[in-house]
């Protein structure tokens, strides 16, 4: 009898190696990579992100997926960090082809049907293979930066309830099953945070003013502007 095989965790490049391939990117290469990373961004959703979506004035961008139960096009705003701001800013400003509504586009002739310069993405197969190679570390695609969002706000503490909303899922279930495939146990990390909730509660030691009409010592000042007080006990 065959028992089912174990799945592997999806692979999660480490931070530092994004960075590498970051360092490696250009123009609006390394626009697109932000964007994958800050916003947790499936590559359709940077592919059919156009301009009228990106607000600089409130600092959000508005990203349409089509991955919903019924087929329909699902459109969430997100924050943008002050970073990815400003690389989006300076692409803006330096697109090659002003009247192209869409932010990500060809920039150069190529011999690809797909490849017509002004035009959206279609696919972009050799892009991060390429970009690894040169940055000497394991190839990795759109969506495992995708995962490194995930990862790293989980493990930096962050609620499950959170990340849910950033990664545009649609019920807190499936973004516990999308960290326990990149091999997070998240009912085991819950438990241990629980713990904190069972640890019994500090004494709390008063301190009673001697004389009620006197002005304020240093001590009582700190309890009234809501600073801790260090209480010593004399030794004996």
């Amino acid at each position: 009898e065959k028992f089912p095989a174990e799945r592997k965790p999806r692979y999660v490049p480490p931070l530092e190696d994004f960075d590498k391939v970051l360092a490696r990117a250009e123009g609006q290469d390394r626009v697109m990579l932000l964007a994958c990373l800050h916003l947790a961004a499936r590559r359709g959703e940077l592919f059919w992100l156009i301009w009228q979506d990106v607000d600089f004035i409130n600092s959000q961008v508005c990203l349409s997926t089509r991955k919903t139960r019924n087929g329909s096009v699902k459109r969430v705003w997100l924050p943008m960090s002050t970073e990815l701001r400003k690389e989006l800013l300076w692409w803006w400003e330096n697109r090659p082809y002003k009247k192209a509504k869409h932010v990500f586009v060809h920039t150069h002739e190529s011999h690809s049907p797909t490849h017509r310069p002004g035009e959206p993405f279609v696919d972009r197969k050799r892009f991060m293979g390429s970009l690894c190679k040169r940055a000497g570390v394991e190839p990795f695609g759109f969506h495992a930066i995708r995962h490194l969002s995930a990862s790293y706000l989980y493990r930096i503490g962050k609620p499950v309830s959170l990340i849910q909303k950033i990664l545009r899922h649609e019920a807190p279930s499936t973004t516990e099953r999308y960290l326990k495939s990149l091999g997070f146990d998240t009912e085991e990390l819950k438990g241990a945070i629980e713990e904190f909730s069972r640890k019994e509660p500090a004494e709390v030691i008063p301190l009673k003013e001697k004389n009620p009409r006197s002005s304020c010592s240093e001590g009582s000042k700190d309890i009234q502007r809501g600073y801790p007080v260090r209480v010593t006990k004399t030794q004996t």
